[in-house]
């Protein structure tokens, strides 16, 4: 087999954790850290701001009796805030994540963001073959089932390729991925806290992939997003691929059924991840990461402000295949099979983050 050189896509490039880290939709709490390494949080209810009266029986009989008035003060006005039942109110008044990691010369720090839950979803169909083999073999007890009911949830690696057929191969259909990083409130949570979406000057993805990169070179990807409305589960009782079942994601479902081919929720209209008329929220180049041999970096700077954009990937990121080089022959739109193979965090390899320079 020709010799592979490991890439990853790299919004930032830091390693993340082993691969059965738990998966939730979203993380529900996030503490201050405080300078001692403890967690502290401040909570101000209505009663703790009640003025408080000191009975002048109890004063000494020398001094006239006084009443003495507690309240809270501070630099800033005080704010009361009504939670929500279910929901964590915290104070952080002007607090710059920075604080926490150390700010450098030029006033910003580097910080980064860890993998949630990771997924491939594909519609792929082999000419020649029956069944789905991209993650090497048929999900156990399919072996014909067809890849757009599939579940990679657990799979640890899977080809990306955006093909037609028209280029020689056996393999039609695309192939892409979709990574949930971690959030809280709408903002990226990154090994600091959250992080306020203005104040993040640079913001690259990294993932770990292989390639023959003599074949396939100027890979491109479009960057689509789910937003938090758009839920989907990546099926962590699931070993390898799988058939799509009982709450799983595939390409065809985003929620499946109890049955093969149904969908308790499916996309959309038609039900598929990324319909084909909707624009990319940008479109980055896949270099090799200089600094990190078998890593991808993908800087995603240039996609105007993170405010505007960040909202719209908190329920996943997806990199679609979109255009490349193969063979010395430049396709607009097609990236051909068997493409790129990527790394999910179930492999033995850097798990897939984002990386961030935050400034305030």
């Amino acid at each position: 087999m020709t010799r592979s050189s490991f890439t990853a896509i790299l919004l930032g490039g830091a390693l993340a954790g082993a691969c059965s880290k738990p998966n939730p939709l979203f993380l529900d709490t996030w503490d201050v850290v405080t300078d001692s390494g403890s967690n502290a949080q401040t909570t101000l209810t209505a009663g703790s701001l009640e003025p408080t009266t000191v009975d002048p029986t109890l004063t000494a009989t020398s001094d006239p009796p006084t009443t003495t008035t507690s309240t809270a003060t501070s630099s800033s006005d005080a704010t009361t805030t009504e939670p929500t039942p279910g929901t964590t109110t915290e104070t952080t008044g002007d607090v710059f994540v920075c604080d926490g990691v150390g700010v450098g010369m030029d006033g910003c720090c580097d910080l980064t963001v860890e993998i949630e839950a990771d997924t491939f979803f594909s519609d792929a169909i082999d000419g020649v073959a029956v069944g789905c083999a991209l993650a090497g073999e048929p999900p156990p007890g399919y072996p014909m089932l067809a890849c757009e009911h599939v579940s990679f949830g657990r799979a640890a690696t899977v080809p990306l390729f955006n093909d037609n057929g028209q280029i020689g191969g056996a393999v039609t259909g695309v192939s892409m991925m979709v990574l949930r990083f971690r959030t809280k409130d709408g903002l990226l949570l990154s090994n600091a806290g959250p992080v306020p979406s203005e104040q993040i000057m640079e913001i690259r993805a990294g993932v770990a992939a292989e390639t023959e990169w003599g074949k396939l070179n100027a890979l491109q990807f479009a960057v689509h997003g789910f937003d938090g409305g758009q839920t989907w589960m990546e099926g962590d009782n699931l070993v390898g691929a799988a058939a799509c079942l009982d709450d799983k994601a595939s390409f065809a479902c985003r929620d499946c059924g109890e049955e093969v081919t149904k969908c308790d929720a499916p996309w959309g209209n038609p039900s598929q991840p990324v319909p084909d008329d909707v624009a990319p929220i940008g479109t980055v180049d896949a270099l090799p990461d200089a600094e990190m041999p078998g890593m991808l970096s993908l800087d995603m700077t240039p996609f105007g402000s993170p405010g505007e954009w960040i909202p719209k990937i908190v329920g996943g990121l997806v990199l679609l295949p979109r255009s490349s080089t193969y063979d010395g022959v430049p396709y607009e739109a097609l990236v051909p099979y068997p493409g790129l193979k990527v790394h999910a965090r179930e492999a033995d390899v850097p798990d897939p983050l984002l990386k961030l320079k935050v400034c305030k």
